[in-house]
């Protein structure tokens, strides 16, 4: 499939979306979320039509060397054709060559070395990606993953509450409305009729049929239970249900956080982080070093996804490696993903770091604000026992870093708590590395989903083509500033 065969698909995905769902209502949040995403996938479209070409030009003397193809391939009139040809046998080279790549190859300065390659690499991966950001105009934040069934999700809904608690006013369930949250999971608002055995306001996370993270709702309840004891701010779990038969997935049910928003989109750049209270990155830190107090995991293990509570940083990373190959449709630059994996294996941390419960997803899109402050961390479907710095490298890289120093994050975590052998830099580089290198996966997912038209509405198409070019960007950025502390 050609990357022409994914802009028509993209483009009819605008159309279809716009024809079906939106005519009907011009004010609603499916609309304003339409708006969002198409506008970023749109300004992805023309730039790699307008600025890609003559981006490319400029830089293909590096690629070529890089790649050291004597391919007739190269010979082709496009420029970004041109570097993407590059860019895929510079990833080949990277696969052929991981076994025996070694960190000592990569902190190397002989200029001849495998070390020199790499760096050059990551560098050349960096500036035309830098440069490919910089000629982007402003996106509008927001993203969701959402469907035109709430009154059907409704009726369900109510029958299921009636059936588990039979004293429940008839048809409890008075209103329901599906809303922005993460991709491998829906959320929805819903109200129930005043009663004396459930809270009236509460929120549905139900498990999706395709969903990149594997993780299931249901597990996460005895886990907000143990963070909602240690003080953390959560929504109160109410109950879990295994079983997808009622509402087409496995789901949990919670207290409604009242008057808060969601914080944001995870990439700092798409976020005015100027509304957020002087108390909001210190409260993040506080509520790190707190879960990070925790030494067993509360539902007994990991969530059901790919993160395993047993699996050594190398082994995870080799099993999201293995994940990404399998993808049958990948994006046309995905170079900066083949390089974090490379490093990543080729430099590993020391087996005896410390291993505590961590989140593995705190960014501003899984965390609720009220008045600029922070009121609550959701979506615990990545937590597993690991090294705490991954939490901080995750939480530092794309947010804190903007909105405080590096030495008032280390103040506050050791006060509550913290180890300080989680804020090590070397396993903090490491991990900024790792987080942005499996997020790319979990987005080639949804390029693949939608190229492939498993899944062809346009929030899929947003993460496939706009949320994955910005991992590139952030990976690359992590890779070339920890070859330079190195």
């Amino acid at each position: 499939m050609t990357n022409d065969d994914i802009r028509i698909r993209a483009l009819a995905s605008l159309q279809d979306t716009d024809a079906r769902d939106l005519r009907p209502d011009l004010r609603g949040d499916r609309t304003r979320e339409f708006a969002s995403c198409a506008t970023r996938v749109l300004a992805r479209l023309r730039n790699d039509i307008e600025s890609a070409p003559a981006l490319a030009a400029t830089r293909l003397d590096r690629w070529r060397a890089l790649s050291q193809s004597q391919s007739s391939a190269t010979s082709t009139q496009d420029p970004s054709q041109e570097l993407r040809f590059h860019a895929d046998q510079i990833a080949k080279q990277l696969r052929q060559s991981a076994t025996d790549l070694t960190a000592s190859e990569i902190d190397a300065t002989e200029p001849l070395s495998a070390s020199a390659w790499f760096r050059e690499a990551v560098s050349a991966t960096r500036d035309y990606l830098d440069a490919y950001e910089q000629a982007l105009p402003p996106s509008a934040s927001a993203s969701v993953l959402v469907d035109n069934q709430a009154d059907t999700q409704r009726e369900k809904l109510s029958r299921y509450l009636s059936a588990r608690f039979p004293n429940l006013p008839a048809d409890p369930v008075r209103s329901l409305r599906i809303v922005p949250g993460g991709r491998g999971k829906e959320t929805s608002l819903f109200e129930l009729a005043q009663n004396d055995i459930l809270p009236t306001r509460l929120v549905l996370r139900r498990d999706l049929a395709l969903s990149p993270t594997g993780t299931t709702a249901y597990a996460e309840f005895p886990l907000l239970k143990a963070v909602e004891a240690l003080g953390l701010p959560v929504p109160s779990p109410i109950l879990a249900e295994k079983d997808p038969g009622p509402l087409g997935g496995g789901f949990i049910i919670m207290t409604e956080v009242t008057g808060a928003r969601t914080g944001g989109e995870l990439f700092a750049e798409l976020n005015d982080l100027t509304k957020f209270d002087a108390s909001f990155a210190p409260d993040i830190v506080a509520a790190l070093a707190k879960l990070h107090s925790l030494r067993e995991h509360p539902s007994g293990g990991d969530l059901g996804g790919h993160a395993s509570d047993q699996a050594a940083p190398q082994d995870m990373v080799k099993g999201f490696q293995q994940l990404y190959q399998n993808v049958a449709i990948k994006p046309p630059l995905h170079v900066a993903t083949e390089l974090g994996f490379a490093w990543l294996l080729a430099t590993p941390l020391p087996l005896n770091r410390p291993r505590r419960l961590v989140h593995g997803d705190v960014g501003l899109h899984n965390l609720l604000v009220r008045d600029g402050k922070l009121a609550a961390i959701l979506d615990w479907e990545l937590t597993h026992l690991g090294d705490p710095a991954e939490d901080i490298a995750y939480a530092w890289s794309p947010l804190l870093r903007h909105l405080m120093s590096w030495e008032d994050f280390t103040r506050i975590y050791l006060a509550n708590g913290g180890d300080p052998e989680a804020l090590d830099p070397r396993a903090v580089s490491w991990y900024s590395v790792w987080a942005h290198t499996r997020n790319s996966v979990y987005v080639t997912l949804h390029y693949d989903w939608a190229a492939s038209g498993q899944r062809p509405d346009i929030e899929c198409f947003s993460a496939g083509i706009d949320f994955f070019e910005r991992t590139q960007h952030y990976i690359a950025r992590e890779l070339d500033e920890a070859l330079r502390n190195t």
